[in-house]
């Protein structure tokens, strides 16, 4: 649908080419000017604004789960706790 301007805003340039008449010549270049910059935004809005508005899709809640298993850090594997040593007395 942008495109449209881009056409129109090339018929007022014309148009502004072809006149005798300073007042037409003069609005057909303000309207050239105009259609050109709203070309221009349409051609921007199509391409990176609609990127930018997206918002994010929510994890579910095993992968929620999967990744912070991810980001802890390993646990090293349990001993059994090993018996007390005997007690030894100096020799008297």
């Amino acid at each position: 649908m942008y495109w449209l301007f881009l056409l129109l805003a090339l018929g007022a340039f014309t148009v502004s080419l072809t006149t005798t008449h300073a007042g037409l010549l003069l609005l057909s270049l303000l309207a050239a000017l105009l259609l050109f910059l709203l070309w221009i935004r349409g051609l921007y809005v199509a391409r990176f604004a609609g990127s930018s508005q997206r918002a994010p899709r929510a994890l579910h809640p095993a992968e929620l789960q999967a990744l912070r298993n991810q980001l802890r850090p390993p646990v090293p594997p349990a001993t059994p706790p090993s018996p007390p040593a005997p007690e030894e007395h100096p020799p008297s």
